[in-house]
């Protein structure tokens, strides 16, 4: 009786039974179904026709998604991959993907857990022509494959996500811990055991001047300073170098960079700029205007390298002034030693010197300025409001500066002349690196 009994829940995926031996039992269940079929082991005789493959929802166990192509809905979902996490299970370290969704964080997981997760919905919506998922690797990856793969996970759950029909099944909903679920399975898999807690730490991915990249992990709540002894340690620069050094931020939007404030997270910056503004670049340079502090530093064969790689890409971004120093340049550049290289360059106007994004000057009703610093002096050049530059400037030696400071977006110094002193207020975005900037002249001419 078995045989008869797996027979017919084959054929009933595409029929549906309307009588058995001489009963009529359209719009019973399967079950009562297979109990008439029971009942005389000796004879049976079906009558089947055929049914939309929806109609056999009624069938017993789970079925099976009937959708076509067209009738799959799409869904506006912000859900992202921005990080992986590090995790000690059994002396093996592990990683984790943490997944956000509308910028707070949902769960991690590790990648059996997605590769399971999309082998369910794969035999599920059988119909659905799903994303290429990222392969299996029997070997230990390295950095850059862990982040392609990081990256083809974000892009493969992105585009899940976004059909409404998959995002809003049990599996997914179950996978994103967004289901209460208090099943006791023994068959869980560590992989998605534990993973509904926010990460303790997370990888950090930071470019260094000549554009190569180093990927460090420290624990989420890290401030600026520990990124930046992390770079230190992993690039070989000695601890107490790590003053001249800092964490520099970039948007896509926006290509000048801006340090780290003191009290900004970057694992906390990161994440929320991942999803409101596209991808938040992190790059480690020096942060010094004296070319005798510089000196200093080259000492160190690391800090050396660090110099250098940010003074060749300053170079070919036209940072400073070479008028006479090309063929020199050119020369220390590719045959001379580094340190030869940063001599030269040491020579050449604008180098070692920041300037601003024009804005807006409590000094100028119909235009605006643009601030340069470097060490030997403070300047402002007048400009119109779209930063066309004029032709008025005005420097200021850094003996004459009595105060400085910013409140929000208004930077502000005062210059003490002649028994009078003037007030210049700033009105920028960048009124932050500003204090930072006057901090670092400051302490340099101390």
């Amino acid at each position: 009786m078995q045989w008869y009994q797996g027979r017919v829940r084959e054929a009933v995926v595409s029929t549906q039974s309307t009588g058995v031996n001489g009963i009529n039992v359209e719009g019973e269940s399967h079950a009562k179904v297979i109990e008439l079929i029971k009942s005389n082991p000796n004879k049976l005789r079906m009558v089947l026709m055929s049914v939309p493959p929806k109609e056999n929802e009624r069938l017993d166990g789970e079925s099976v998604s009937y959708c076509s192509e067209d009738e799959f809905e799409l869904n506006k979902v912000d859900i992202t991959i921005p990080s992986m996490s590090q995790k000690d299970e059994g002396g093996k370290t592990v990683v984790y993907y943490n997944v956000y969704l509308d910028g707070k964080f949902l769960c991690s997981h590790r990648y059996k857990a997605f590769y399971d997760l999309q082998v369910d919905l794969k035999n599920k919506f059988f119909q659905f022509e799903f994303p290429k998922f990222p392969g299996k690797w029997p070997f230990q990856l390295s950095q850059s494959q862990l982040e392609k793969r990081h990256k083809e996970l974000e892009q493969w759950l992105i585009h899940v996500c976004t059909v409404s029909q998959l995002f809003t099944h049990f599996y997914l909903q179950d996978f994103l811990g967004l289901i209460n679920n208090n099943r006791n399975d023994e068959k869980a898999d560590q992989a998605s055991i534990c993973s509904k807690n926010e990460p303790d730490n997370a990888d950090v991915k930071v470019f260094l001047p000549d554009k190569s990249s180093v990927c460090v992990n420290i624990p989420t709540e890290s401030y600026v300073k520990e990124l930046n002894e992390a770079i230190c340690q992993k690039v070989n620069i000695p601890l107490d170098s790590a003053i001249y050094f800092s964490i520099f931020k970039s948007h896509d939007s926006d290509q000048f960079e801006v340090p780290l404030a003191l009290n900004e997270k970057p694992l906390e910056l990161h994440v929320q700029n991942y999803n409101e503004c596209g991808s938040l670049k992190f790059t480690f340079k020096k942060f010094v205007f004296s070319n005798r502090i510089e000196n200093v530093m080259c000492e160190d064969n690391a800090c050396l390298n660090i110099l250098y790689q940010q003074a060749v890409k300053e170079l070919a971004d036209k940072k400073f002034d070479t008028t006479g120093k090309e063929i020199e340049l050119k020369r220390t550049q590719h045959i001379s030693t580094q340190k030869e290289f940063l001599d030269v360059v040491h020579t050449c106007p604008g180098y070692n010197t920041v300037a601003f994004p024009h804005c807006a000057c409590d000094s100028r009703r119909d235009g605006h300025v643009i601030l340069i610093i470097s060490s030997e002096k403070i300047s402002i050049q007048a400009c119109s409001q779209s930063g066309e530059k004029q032709d008025q400037i005005k420097n200021f030696a850094w003996p004459s500066v009595s105060d400085y400071g910013c409140d929000g977006e208004i930077f502000h110094f005062t210059i003490s002349k002649s028994n009078s002193e003037r007030k210049i207020s700033l009105t920028t975005p960048y009124a932050d690196y500003m204090l930072q900037c006057f901090d670092r002249v400051t302490e340099s001419h101390a």
